[in-house]
């Protein structure tokens, strides 16, 4: 994987901090997917998860 700067992953959030938990909920959910069997990746979840984060295709919502 290559480094992606946080910038790159905070952008339209509140805050780096929020993509850090946003990235670690995803990476997550998709390991949970890969040991049930649903999903098949060559790579680690959490980069998944990254590089999900920072292409937008990640849904969120903040509870304020």
């Amino acid at each position: 994987m290559a480094f992606i700067p946080i910038e790159e992953l905070s952008e339209g959030m509140e805050n780096k901090y929020m993509a850090v938990l946003v990235a670690a909920k995803e990476a997550r959910r998709l390991n949970d997917k890969r040991r049930l069997g649903r999903m098949d990746m060559a790579l680690k979840p959490i980069s998944l998860a990254l590089e999900r984060l920072r292409d937008h295709k990640v849904e969120f919502h903040s509870h304020d």
